[in-house]
């Protein structure tokens, strides 16, 4: 009877660890950047017209977005995905966000990934007034939008997204020791996703780094204290990034595309525009 079961158990693991195998196909995962959502003519500013149009262009062409806990689940527990994924990022959680971009992710049921700057968030919920220019989200605004299920939170550092003491972003400078630059980080990225927790009951599985200025000492970091991906340099439109189940480590160098005023998201990706397809399982 033992000798049985034991066939029976081999047997099995045999048989899921070859279905694994048979569906661990590397996908190509898209990922756009946005900042400002707001009438203004900047750089890092599209209109919520444009913006609507980057949707209805991705509607049309059979485009799903995804949430980070899917691809995390993709990865991790061979989870599948939507034909033709693609991800929506916000680098900085600027409150146009919420007042422009929210309610078309809503009225298109599209998802995406905010990436906050920790203390903008505290100073604006402790301050708030309307300012679509330069104004940040509230936790409360921020919860509402969890609460819709089409938004997550990405940690952006609580306040390291600046650029001076030669420190830029929150990489480490020359002649900083490790120790005392890990223990800096950590303790930064910690302190967000702490106030995270405390305002939203919820945590943050991805880091954004500021200015796409990436740092390996800062991913060992991330990976001790549980993180599972990273927004890290910048994406070669034509290079959408490749995932694998099963593969950890790609998730820690997800690449983005920055969706600029003069750069519209059909042009961002000229391979798969012509054929909309191109990421069907």
């Amino acid at each position: 009877m033992i000798k049985k079961l034991i066939i029976l158990i081999l047997t099995l693991t045999i048989l899921t660890s070859t279905a694994q195998a048979q569906q661990i196909k590397p996908i190509e995962l898209p990922i756009i950047m946005y900042h400002f959502i707001v009438e203004n003519k900047g750089e890092h500013h599209i209109s919520p017209d444009e913006f609507e149009r980057d949707l209805l262009f991705l509607q049309q062409n059979d485009y799903n977005t995804i949430s980070m806990s899917e691809l995390i689940a993709f990865v991790y527990d061979y989870q599948p995905l939507p034909p033709n994924p693609v991800m929506l990022t916000f680098d900085d959680g600027y409150y146009n966000n919420y007042a422009y971009a929210f309610p078309l992710l809503q009225k298109y049921n599209m998802k995406a990934v905010i990436n906050i700057i920790g203390d903008h968030t505290d100073i604006w919920s402790n301050n708030f007034y309307e300012d679509m220019q330069h104004g940040h989200t509230t936790w409360e605004q921020l919860n509402e939008m969890l609460e819709s299920g089409l938004v997550e939170i990405g940690n952006h550092t609580y306040s390291m997204h600046r650029n001076r003491y030669g420190r830029r972003g929150c990489t480490r400078m020359e002649g900083e020791s490790l120790f005392d630059y890990q223990r800096l980080f950590g303790r930064d990225v910690n302190r967000l996703q702490g106030r995270i927790f405390e305002e939203t009951e919820t945590h943050s599985d991805v880091f954004a780094f500021p200015f796409h200025a990436v740092c390996d000492d800062a991913i060992q970091v991330l990976q001790i204290l549980g993180f599972r991906a990273a927004f890290t340099g910048a994406q070669i439109p034509s290079k959408p990034n490749v995932i694998t189940q099963g593969d950890m480590d790609c998730l820690f160098d997800l690449r983005r595309v920055n969706r600029s005023r003069l750069r519209p998201v059909e042009n961002i990706f000229p391979v798969i525009q012509t054929n909309p397809r191109h990421h069907e399982n």
